[in-house]
């Protein structure tokens, strides 16, 4: 698949480079691309990098590893028919106050891109499961979570997080995403696929 990945910080850069790695042509996105030719090259033939303008040229399938603030301010015009998979959480100490409605983080970034395929994942877990998963390492049997509306973008998201040495766990609906965002119970948890879906009954 081709895959543009916006933000470059510790989970972009991790992702990307796991992507690359199963193979996947993937696109680094950066207001200063000029910075990523360390990251190209540890992600290897597969990577590219340019601006998030290119990357959003480049492919359908989105992954943002954005701050929240910078999700939400993403076009709505750019993202029309396209899929993005959130990995972003909101800190407010970082992002400043923002008004989710009422909303999961998720679902308020789905109000925001009404015409954008949704899907949250890849925000739960600490960088270091995904960098140690470059070299090989990382905690067995770790489960990731997605929670989408749109059972083809699921599709695509569960073969990404397989691709990234991880166990899927479908958490349901993008309203679900409420469950392991930012501060919530499942939150920062490196757990297995049954210990996540015990927890998650219990809700």
């Amino acid at each position: 698949m081709k895959i543009s990945v916006l933000g470059v910080g510790n989970i972009g850069a991790n992702l990307g480079k796991l992507f690359a790695q199963a193979g996947h042509e993937v696109f680094f996105a950066s207001r200063n691309p000029d910075i990523l030719a360390t990251l190209v090259a540890e992600a290897g033939a597969n990577a590219q990098a340019g601006t998030i303008d290119d990357a959003i040229a480049f492919s359908d399938l989105i992954v943002e590893a954005l701050p929240f603030a910078a999700s939400m301010a993403l076009s709505p015009t750019d993202l029309v028919g396209k899929t993005l998979i959130t990995a972003s959480n909101y800190y407010p100490q970082r992002d400043g106050t923002i008004d989710l409605g009422g909303l999961s983080e998720s679902e308020a970034l789905a109000k925001r891109l009404p015409d954008t395929k949704i899907v949250k994942a890849f925000n739960m877990l600490y960088f270091k499961e995904l960098e140690d998963r470059l070299t090989g390492d990382g905690t067995p049997n770790t489960a990731m979570m997605m929670a989408g509306d749109d059972a083809d973008t699921k599709v695509i998201t569960a073969t990404l997080i397989t691709d990234a040495k991880f166990d899927v766990v479908d958490a349901g609906p993008l309203s679900a995403g409420a469950a392991f965002q930012a501060g919530a119970p499942l939150y920062a948890k490196t757990q297995s696929r049954a210990e996540i879906e015990s927890q998650l009954a219990d809700l």
